[in-house]
């Protein structure tokens, strides 16, 4: 509650010129949850799950992203070289990170940065930048 004191060009009962006016703040909905703060809620319930991200986060990267990414690079005359080492540098992040034990934040993390980074890759290439 809070107090607040302002001249009014009118008097009270008692001659005073001063009104005195009470007020209470009252929420009506509920504040809303960012998107990483719910990223991380997400990944903190992943937990016991560390070992099937680990598993999928591997042959996602080693049977798909890493092949196709180098096989539409090359083929459609992109950028060969930046591409394919930014390619395997996520790659073996991804791995390190897993394999040595990070949490399921950064893990998570990663892959998702992995999967925007060979997007904007294959974007790059198909688009002929």
């Amino acid at each position: 509650m809070r107090i607040m004191k302002t001249d009014a060009p009118c008097n009270d009962i008692c001659g005073n010129q001063n009104i005195y006016i009470m007020a209470t703040l009252a929420l009506t909905h509920q504040p809303t949850i960012s998107l990483w703060a719910k990223f991380i809620t997400f990944a903190d319930s992943q937990k016991e799950n560390r070992l099937a991200w680990f598993l999928v986060s591997l042959i996602l990267h080693a049977t798909m992203l890493v092949p196709i990414t180098f096989i539409l690079v090359y083929s459609l005359d992109g950028h060969v070289i930046p591409c394919l080492a930014v390619s395997m540098i996520i790659f073996f992040a991804n791995i390190v990170a897993n394999m040595s034990g990070a949490n399921t934040r950064s893990t998570i993390f990663l892959f998702g940065l992995s999967l925007l980074i060979h997007s904007v890759i294959l974007i790059i290439t198909v688009a002929g930048i």
